[in-house]
């Protein structure tokens, strides 16, 4: 979330400019969920994301694009499903992981990029 003066509000954030200035003001991991509408299994995967950033509280940056809103990035990332999660450092795409997994999954991959 963003605030009056655009600054990045707490942890986690939503849409394509939270992304784009957390690429450019944070040194830190940031998980992108992308998720659609009625999607059941990024419900399903919400609370998962949720706890591992709040394990790692100011080490990680989770931003939400919903991909029925903002398509153009995620046909720029190839993002074909959702749920999707990119894992990116900076501009660098880290990992990528389509579709509903094990938390271990996620958990390990935020291990890599601290």
């Amino acid at each position: 979330m963003l605030d009056s003066t655009n600054k990045i509000l707490g942890a986690q954030s939503q849409g394509t400019k939270a992304l784009q200035q957390l690429q450019q003001e944070s040194e830190n991991p940031i998980l992108v969920k992308f998720v659609a509408p009625h999607c059941s299994a990024c419900q399903t995967l919400k609370p998962v994301l949720d706890q591992l950033v709040a394990d790692h509280i100011g080490k990680i940056h989770l931003v939400t694009i919903d991909i029925t809103e903002e398509p153009d990035l995620a046909i720029e990332l190839d993002v074909r499903s959702a749920p999707t999660v990119v894992l990116f450092k900076g501009q660098a795409i880290l990992e990528r992981i389509a579709g509903l997994k094990p938390k271990k999954l996620y958990s390990e991959a935020i291990q890599k990029a601290l």
